[in-house]
């Protein structure tokens, strides 16, 4: 019985210097990312904007999600790169949160924030970004409206696809190549023919942009104008990209 008792009592106190150990590890991992969060926050007090943007980069980089709410709170920063370094921190962290703040930076006074908030509310997946997206296709900067093509194609809700077709006609080359690539991305049948009207665009990248959302779409009826736009490319790189697409639509199975 001694001996029974002596032996569970061994165990028992294995048990309780393996838990000790186990406990003590688990204090020190978990020490780390709090020290390094709350180094970080004390950064984004700096002065500095330069300090400021490399602290949201570092809590990127931390993967700790308690570092949303103060990246989400840099977004009012008086520097504007600060807050496009915070727009673009937020797309790591697929956080809903950020959604409402990022569509209030669809209207600050800088493009380029402009232009990061939209790409960024389309890779958060969040409906509630489709009708402000859709206004900023009309964005004076065209870098905005290409963004807000971008990130409504990233979307792929198909309220989107009515108020981009009219685009494809816009005097900018890089709204008209970003809104046929988010054409592609919505898959409509209804972009093919202003798609494959584009292939003869004066733009090379609009032209590409214009094949390769054909290709997506697999609508066969552009075969032919995808072959002919082809074999009048004289530029080799473009003349490859549309070709391989070309091929892919060919691949297409009939239905």
């Amino acid at each position: 019985m001694r001996r029974r008792i002596s032996l569970t009592t061994s165990l028992f106190y294995f048990s309780v210097a393996l838990l000790v150990i186990d406990g003590a590890s688990l204090a020190a991992f978990a020490g780390q990312k709090p020290d390094e969060v709350a180094k970080q926050l004390e950064r984004l007090k700096s002065v500095s904007p330069v300090e400021r943007r490399d602290a949201i980069e570092k809590l990127v980089d931390t993967e700790d999600p308690r570092a949303v709410e103060p990246i989400i709170a840099s977004l009012k920063d008086a520097d504007a790169e600060v807050r496009a370094t915070a727009i673009n921190a937020l797309s790591n962290f697929s956080d809903k949160r950020a959604v409402e703040p990022l569509l209030m930076l669809l209207k600050d006074e800088v493009a380029f924030v402009r232009s990061a908030a939209a790409r960024v509310l389309g890779q958060l997946n969040d409906p509630r970004a489709v009708e402000p997206l859709i206004l900023a296709l009309k964005d004076s900067n065209s870098s905005v409206g290409a963004a807000a093509a971008m990130g409504l194609g990233t979307l792929k809700d198909p309220r989107a696809v009515a108020p981009l077709l009219p685009l494809m006609r816009d005097t900018s080359p890089d709204i008209r190549a970003a809104v046929a690539a988010a054409l592609g991305d919505l898959r409509d049948r209804r972009a093919v023919e202003p798609l494959m009207l584009a292939l003869k665009d004066d733009s090379r990248l609009v032209k590409v942009a214009a094949a390769l959302a054909l290709a997506d779409i697999g609508d066969k009826r552009a075969l032919a104008a995808l072959n002919e736009a082809v074999t009048s490319e004289k530029d080799e790189e473009p003349r490859a990209q549309m070709r391989e697409a070309l091929n892919r639509l060919a691949a297409v199975s009939d239905q």
